[in-house]
């Protein structure tokens, strides 16, 4: 973990232990706390709540402890940047409600517990909370649908509120304009039913065609949305992942298109194009003879040092996953061999990063496939006694053995090739054993990887697995070949 309290510690406890700190020192706390918020901008919130409470923690003079609590508290509560509500909220319940630091008087103190009470269930990675809400029909609705498999917009607004007006005047018109694939859940917070159906029909008539729109009211507030969502002034606007995470609070028209934009382009995201293609193919044949199974994650580790490292989560997630679909269509051996390691360090390892349901369907399923395909008799291992003529005589002394079937060019090419070099192999034909003995041929569809043909292992005596996904041609040329 990051940390950066230890320096503004020192600069902080340097100050005389007083009873009270004079108006000069107070600036001086204050310019350095703002320098110290903004080393921690591009921080999560959960770094941030650390720091602030190894720095409140360290100071032990009463009146240095409160100024401290006091400025942090204050900055977090009225931040910009999304997410740091929570960093207010979090002081609120370890410092000041607790009594450990006080604030200036009760009203402030009832006005931070207040803010907390009407914030803490709608912080950015919280599920949305579940509303019942009614249609201009009478029909109830639970809001958001956790199976809507879409974004979903909350939008919170009442129809004598003068910012709500121009407010959606602006959605409306970014919503037709775009197009986006989404719900739009429209809240009205009043009571007035004729005013409802004015705004409705007048103000908020979305055309689009992949943008749906449902208007909903709870003129009983029995669904406790003032609660839910803090929605004690209006307009409101949240935006709701598929999987029903908040992704954005407090949002205004322009802020929902900066952040919803490259969320739709990540959903939206097509792995293994051919430009993808054709970049990796020009990495990797850059290696020459020197490719190896290390030079996987070798180039996997500089696209992280490209992306990921500089802040981009987006970029990482798009090539990394091109760089699986890749492979997951290339067989030769080392970058085979390589998979797996690449597959462990930067796809499974990392579910904060593959963390949507199309995560989980596009790349994760993908990985844990090629895992358990690699998986099937590794180098090392044994292969077993086949009921197959010829196989476990073979078996004892080694050799090459080819999977292959009838139709395949490049098959017939590679073990002409084996023939021309003199080589010792035993050839299986997955066409005719199918056909003969389908039993046969289910087990040896377990014991090997034969997703695709053919498919080439070499073993030393008493049939120990010495390498796979053998290929007799020069590797310099493999990028030509067509499978």
């Amino acid at each position: 973990m990051k940390r950066f309290a230890s320096l503004l510690i020192l600069m902080a406890l340097a100050f005389p232990l007083a009873a009270q700190i004079d108006s000069t020192k107070l600036s001086s706390l204050d310019t350095r706390l703002e320098q110290y918020f903004s080393l921690l901008e591009r921080e999560d919130s959960k770094v941030k709540i650390e720091e602030c409470d190894a720095l409140i923690g360290a100071a032990t003079d009463p009146s240095l402890r409160q100024a401290i609590a006091l400025k942090a508290y204050e900055h977090y509560k009225d931040s910009p940047l999304m997410g740091d509500e929570a960093v207010a909220i979090h002081l609120t319940d370890t410092w000041f409600a607790t009594g450990k630091v006080p604030m200036r008087s009760e009203r402030e103190l009832f006005d931070a517990k207040m803010f907390a009470e009407f914030n803490r269930q709608s912080l950015i990675g919280l599920q949305a909370p579940k509303m019942e809400l009614a249609t201009p029909f009478g029909e109830i609705m639970t809001v958001p649908d956790p199976d809507s498999g879409s974004f979903v917009v909350l939008y919170f607004y009442d129809t004598d509120c003068a910012k709500c007006k121009l407010e959606t005047a602006t959605l409306a018109s970014l919503l037709n304009d775009k197009d986006y694939p989404l719900t739009v859940y429209a809240i009205y917070v009043g009571t007035n039913e004729e005013n409802w159906k004015q705004w409705r029909e007048q103000r908020f008539r979305i055309e689009a065609e992949e943008t749906e729109v449902v208007h909903l009211w709870d003129p009983d507030v029995s669904s406790d949305f003032l609660s839910k969502y803090g929605v004690l002034q209006t307009p409101r606007m949240f935006l709701v992942d598929p999987d029903g995470t908040i992704v954005g609070r407090s949002l205004d028209t322009e802020a929902l298109q900066t952040l919803l934009e490259p969320l739709l382009d990540e959903l939206e995201y097509s792995y293994g194009s051919e430009a993808s293609g054709a970049l990796f193919d020009r990495i990797f044949s850059s290696y020459g003879k020197d490719l190896a199974p290390g030079s996987v994650t070798e180039v996997a580790s500089m696209l992280e040092d490209r992306t990921l490292a500089l802040g981009d989560t987006l970029s990482f997630k798009h090539l990394e996953g091109d760089l699986l679909y890749w492979l997951v269509n290339h067989r030769i051996e080392p970058l085979r061999e390589g998979s797996s390691s690449f597959i462990d360090e930067y796809v499974l390892s990392r579910p904060e990063i593959w963390n949507t349901a199309d995560d989980s369907l596009m790349v994760i399923g993908m990985a844990e496939m090629m895992k358990d395909l690699l998986s099937k008799s590794p180098v090392g291992s044994k292969i077993p006694r086949m009921g197959i003529k010829g196989w476990n005589a073979f078996r004892r002394k080694g050799g090459l053995i080819f999977f292959h079937s009838e139709g395949c060019s490049v098959c017939r090419e590679q073990m002409a090739l084996a023939d021309s070099l003199g080589l010792r192999y035993f050839a299986v034909n997955m066409d005719a054993l199918e056909e003969s003995s389908p039993r046969k041929a289910r087990k040896l569809l377990d014991t090997f990887d034969l997703s695709a043909l053919p498919y080439i292992i070499e073993t030393g005596e008493k049939g120990v697995v010495k390498r796979r996904y053998v290929t007799l041609s020069d590797p310099l040329f493999f990028f030509d070949e067509k499978e």
